[in-house]
């Protein structure tokens, strides 16, 4: 496979990738329920500092940890999400249509 074949094919995987995603419905479902969750954590978190308890069990390292990774989640797939945008309109220029 040549240099071109092997980029072609990178750009088909994440021309499916953005896809994939794209049907979960990480738009509309999926990043808006973990923004309302990162939310929720930091509301717990600021009326915890303000004098208010946590739940058994839970730590402010806990909730700080578990915003941490949203912010983390949200990263890594507006990244793949942007690759596979760049992806898509790259093969479209060369007239190339890729069919899942």
């Amino acid at each position: 496979m040549g240099p071109t074949e092997a980029k072609l094919t990178k750009i088909a995987q994440a021309e499916d990738t953005f896809n994939l995603l794209e049907h979960i419905a990480w738009t509309d479902v999926v990043k808006p329920k973990l923004l309302h969750k990162k939310e929720a954590l930091g509301k717990q978190l600021v009326d915890h500092l303000l004098g208010l308890p946590l739940p058994d069990g839970v730590t402010k390292e806990m909730i700080a940890g578990q915003i941490y990774g949203i912010n983390e989640i949200i990263a890594i797939f507006e990244l793949i999400l942007t690759s596979g945008e760049r992806a898509y309109k790259e093969l479209n220029s060369k007239g190339i249509h890729v069919q899942g």
